[in-house]
């Protein structure tokens, strides 16, 4: 029996190894090599994955799940970073270390493939292939994090809550067709946390948008239309 449960997880790294190659665009035997420095963790709801990469010499690839990346800076200021599977994190100082406060939370239960940090530097010194592909990855970062402060610049409270939602549809959303699907993570705590304005206000202009059947509640998934938007999402 434990020789089957070695194999089973020998089986699992390499398939998620796989999936990560097929990610940053590389045959899966350029990863083969280092599968003995890899591995693959399961996290429930609410654990931390990490504090702070200071304290991870680990690259992570989301395999399955949604995950919260909380960003503070030395004034005390947040900037959330929202990921669903299929995403290689942190990456923004692979090339340039510098200090970082990053506190990362599984927002469902998650899957992950962690990889040293170390080795994703040497690849990416080793082939051009993945050193390009990694530096479009943390542009796709850059610019995420610049759509979410343009969606905190609104000046009323509602427009602010449909851009963030905007803003979590492209980066967590499942498109549904005619609407974007949302796991059951999203709260009205946490949307007001995200706009700076009360829990009260954000839950008035959620029912508002309740009331227009712009937004859904399916269990506890939210279903947001995508004629919510209009012209807002790029």
């Amino acid at each position: 029996m434990t020789e089957n449960f070695i194999l089973g997880r020998q089986n699992q790294l390499e398939h998620e190894l796989k999936a990560l190659a097929d990610y940053i665009n590389i045959p899966y035997s350029i990863l083969q090599p280092y599968q003995s420095e890899c591995f693959v963790r399961n996290y429930s709801k609410g654990q931390v994955i990490y504090f702070s990469p200071q304290e991870s010499s680990n690259i992570y690839f989301l395999i399955e799940g949604n995950i919260i990346r909380e960003h503070y800076n030395q004034n005390g200021d947040v900037y959330r970073y929202f990921n669903k599977e299929q995403v290689l994190f942190p990456i923004s100082n692979l090339f340039h270390p510098k200090e970082v406060n990053e506190l990362c939370t599984a927002l469902t239960d998650c899957t992950v493939l962690g990889l040293p940090r170390e080795l994703m530097a040497f690849l990416c010194k080793a082939n051009d292939d993945i050193f390009l592909t990694l530096f479009a990855l943390i542009n796709d970062n850059e610019q995420q994090h610049m759509n979410y402060n343009m969606a905190l610049t609104s000046k009323f409270a509602k427009d602010r809550i449909i851009k963030l939602l905007c803003h979590l549809c492209q980066t967590v959303g499942y498109d549904q067709d005619e609407f974007y699907e949302i796991k059951q993570f999203l709260t009205i705590q946490l949307m007001s946390d995200m706009a700076g304005i009360s829990r009260e206000t954000a839950g008035h202009i959620i029912h508002e948008l309740k009331d227009d059947k712009l937004v859904v509640k399916d269990h506890k998934n939210w279903l947001i239309s995508k004629h919510l938007f209009n012209d807002i999402c790029v």
